[in-house]
């Protein structure tokens, strides 16, 4: 037992004679590097990938408000020239983008950049400019903007494949938040997962489906965060930071994001075409009901029946005929006209869209069609509203979900027109201007002549019918 201690005792002490001092010379700078790497994950190179191509964008908006004494007949009666009956006030607003070329292309939000008179965009370095909008797509809730005078030194983002996400892979999401309190340009970088995608979000009190097809992340969003990059863990964008639920204003754990591969598509109409195209399927749809299932004699099932076919369109080709049920579109089920057009609002020419269904005679059936380009007649501008409009057609009723039979569709509102200031927006339908109906575009234009200070105007919109008391 003895002759093993003292051999053991050799062996040691001949290794520490062998390795003098070797381990206290070298533990702390290993231990240094090994923790530095431990700490380089992946989500740390993928927001140094990402940070340099998000921006700061600062909107000026000019604002028309009605002044609330002439509303009450007194002060209207008395005082009505002391009071001015409408004033505007600049509003500023934040949100956020990203560099997507090196000439200074960026892309943010709609709702971000809607009905600014100045855009300014700041780098993450501090550098600001101004900006040209090329192009904005309410429907999409994307816009395209454009530096003025860029630097050659711009460094891009990567747009990954949004189709091949997988649910709980890491999401980084990148912006601005709560810009005028933090005061320097430099985004703030949150980090989860991918929650969910495809997901279809209802809004207003009509619960109509405002978004569809959109990634859910429980990635911190925060005011300010709209129009930044949703990032992968290999530092490629795979979505644009949009909206979020929450009850107390701030980031609850829902968070919502426009897919990849649709700003892509944005980003292409736009240099290819100047605008998005009106993509569409050529089929009319109504909402199933329960009535309607029973007596085609398929009672419980949900889904949408076909109305009308329209002549040369991917539906008549791929053969669907009237009284035929859609179950579902791309594998996505839809049980409401409102939801259906969400989705053929989502459409670019040439996607396909493979729907899935029941006949009249309850077989099933599967059919793709390829959406085309919907050419409508050509708008006519009415320079005193500062709008471009045209009369309502089926095919237009169908493809907006349009309640009314007859109306103006407004196309587009030039920005400080009158029309902007009687909050005009795209795809609504004047059904009255002041006391006069408009059932089309030469009434319209009667109406707009012969009355010049209109009190009230009467539209529908989202499938409702409002009275705009505003500017007036």
């Amino acid at each position: 037992m003895m002759n093993r201690i003292k051999t053991l005792a050799w062996i040691v002490l001949g290794l520490a004679l062998f390795f003098p001092q070797t381990g206290q010379a070298e533990e702390p700078d290993s231990l240094a590097a090994a923790t530095t790497q431990a700490r380089r994950t992946g989500i740390v190179i993928a927001a140094e990938r990402v940070m340099p191509t998000v921006v700061s964008i600062t909107v000026l908006q000019t604002r028309t408000y009605s002044s609330p004494f002439w509303l009450d007949p007194f002060f209207d009666e008395f005082f009505g020239n002391l009071f001015p009956r409408e004033y505007s006030r600049e509003i500023q607003s934040l949100g956020s983008g990203f560099i997507v070329s090196d000439d200074g292309k960026i892309v943010t939000n709609a709702h971000v950049v809607a009905d600014a008179n100045k855009i300014k965009v700041t780098l993450a370095d501090g550098r600001t400019f101004d900006t040209n909008v090329m192009g904005i797509d309410a429907g999409l809730d994307l816009a395209l903007l454009e530096l003025i005078n860029p630097p050659e030194d711009l460094q891009s983002a990567v747009l990954g494949n949004s189709d091949d996400l997988m649910i709980g892979e890491w999401a980084i999401a990148l912006g601005n938040p709560f810009g005028f309190l933090i005061a320097d340009a430099k985004p703030s970088v949150t980090a989860g997962v991918i929650s969910a995608v495809g997901r279809r979000i209802q809004t207003g009190e009509a619960k109509r489906f405002s978004y569809s097809g959109v990634i859910q992340t429980d990635a911190a969003i925060n005011p300010g965060n709209s129009g930044g990059p949703l990032t992968n863990i290999a530092g490629e964008v795979i979505g644009i930071n949009t909206f979020i639920f929450t009850k107390s204003g701030g980031s609850e754990g829902i968070g919502f994001a426009i897919p990849a591969n649709r700003v892509k598509k944005f980003i292409y109409e736009l240099q290819s075409h100047s605008e998005r195209r009106i993509a569409w399927l050529g089929l009319g749809v109504q909402t199933l009901t329960s009535d309607m299932a029973r007596a085609l004699g398929i009672p419980g099932q949900r889904g949408i029946i076909v109305t009308q076919i329209f002549e040369n369109t991917p539906a008549e080709r791929g053969n669907l005929e009237e009284a035929w049920v859609i179950i579902s579109a791309n594998g996505i089920t839809y049980a409401s006209e409102s939801d259906w057009q969400m989705m053929e609002q989502g459409l670019f020419v040439a996607d396909t869209v493979r729907l899935e269904g029941i006949t009249d005679e309850g077989k099933p059936f599967i059919r793709t069609l390829q959406a085309i380009e919907y050419t409508t007649p050509a708008p006519v501008r009415i320079a005193a509203l500062g709008i471009q409009a045209m009369d309502l057609d089926p095919a237009i009723r169908y493809r907006y979900n349009i309640r009314s039979l007859q109306g103006v569709v407004v196309l587009k509102i030039e920005r400080g027109s009158r029309g902007a200031e009687l909050g005009l927006k795209q795809g609504d339908v004047i059904l009255t201007y002041g006391s006069t109906e408009t059932p089309n575009i030469r009434e319209l234009k009667k109406a707009v002549r012969s009355v010049e200070d209109p009190r009230t105007l009467v539209i529908e919109r989202d499938g409702g019918r409002y009275r705009l008391y505003r500017g007036f």
